[in-house]
């Protein structure tokens, strides 16, 4: 008892650092359904100093050096300043896939195991097999059941009475499954993490550019949506004027009004002025006064016809009709 006070005290003062271990190392996903327990027989095991952040390393140097081989499966638990940890050949581990072993439930700290000094043992038909656990160490040893259960003994009281745990299947079966893993198992699942994460993030920037796509669609489809309407729009106003200038060009009042403009124009070229310009039934009659020097020529090129002449020059007239405007005015005046 005085042996457990101390090392609980031990433990106790060191606990400064978070408790960590292999398990809390992976990444994502299950470990795969765990079977039946298993002792390997070239089980091997060891405490190293612990360096907060650099766990994993310290702890497959030391396997990997222990087990004389770097493709190792481990099992290590961190607790203050110290790390315990077990491992086994990976080339074992493959021959019992999904197996575990039932000391790697109790290294320091772990829910079912008990404050060191403390030995468990495990006696099979052909052999046993010894784990020692200190506060600052551990020691795995394998033999004939009486060879192992007299080195327990022996072990237990140099350790003053350290308790002697028998792992029967019954205890065993009580006990909480710790699986074994590999860096190069993490290593690959760090992969497919990565892969995971770069798929979908392709995903989600194809999603983005597919939107941003169909947005500019929308705009471009809205924008030529307005354009075929403002044409649309352009094109019925053009008809419109069009048929209104139609209109214009049909209409009785522009004809007279041409015909009264190049009359007008004409005579400007003769040096002449209109002198009565009216309409009688729908049809235009004029008078006008023009030098005495133009020819009847250039009076027909008008649509004209001499008149008479007096002192102003000579009178000119669409019709003789013109010649009687004035004269019924003037009888119209006296009565």
């Amino acid at each position: 008892m005085g042996g457990s006070k101390k090392t609980e005290d031990a433990l106790g003062a060191t606990s400064d650092h978070e408790d960590i271990n292999s398990l809390s190392k992976a990444l994502v996903g299950g470990l795969g359904a765990l079977g039946d327990y298993y002792f390997p027989p070239d089980l091997v095991g060891g405490c190293c100093p612990r360096v907060a952040g650099e766990e994993q390393d310290i702890v497959w140097n030391a396997a990997a050096e222990a087990a004389d081989t770097e493709r190792i499966h481990i099992v290590w638990q961190a607790k203050g300043d110290k790390i315990w940890y077990l491992a086994i050949q990976s080339a074992d581990q493959s021959s019992h896939p999904d197996t575990w072993c039932p000391f790697a439930s109790l290294l320091p700290s772990m829910k079912d195991a008990a404050l060191p000094p403390i030995v468990y043992t495990y006696f099979s038909e052909e052999t046993a097999t010894m784990m020692t656990l200190l506060s600052d160490g551990l020691q795995i040893h394998r033999g004939t059941a009486s060879v192992v259960r007299a080195k327990a003994e022996r072990i237990a009281r140099e350790l003053d009475e350290a308790p002697i745990i028998d792992l029967v299947p019954d205890r065993i079966a009580k006990l909480t499954p710790f699986p074994w893993y590999s860096l190069s198992l993490f290593e690959e699942r760090a992969r497919r993490v990565l892969a995971t994460v770069v798929v979908f993030s392709s995903i989600i920037f194809a999603c983005f550019a597919i939107l941003i796509w169909l947005g500019a669609a929308m705009s471009t489809v809205t924008a030529n949506a307005d354009l075929e309407e403002i044409r649309v729009r352009s094109e019925r106003k053009s008809l419109e004027l069009l048929r209104s200038v139609q209109l214009q060009r049909a209409s009785p009042m522009r004809k007279k009004l041409a015909a009264f403009s190049d009359l007008n124009d004409g005579l400007l070229t003769l040096n002449g002025y209109l002198e009565i310009y009216t309409i009688i039934d729908g049809k235009a009659v004029w008078r006008a006064v023009i030098p005495k020097n133009i020819t009847a020529n250039r009076i027909k090129e008008i649509g004209g016809q001499m008149l008479e002449t007096d002192d102003r020059g000579v009178i000119i007239g669409n019709s003789r009709e013109s010649l009687t405007i004035e004269k019924s005015k003037s009888r119209r005046r006296r009565r």
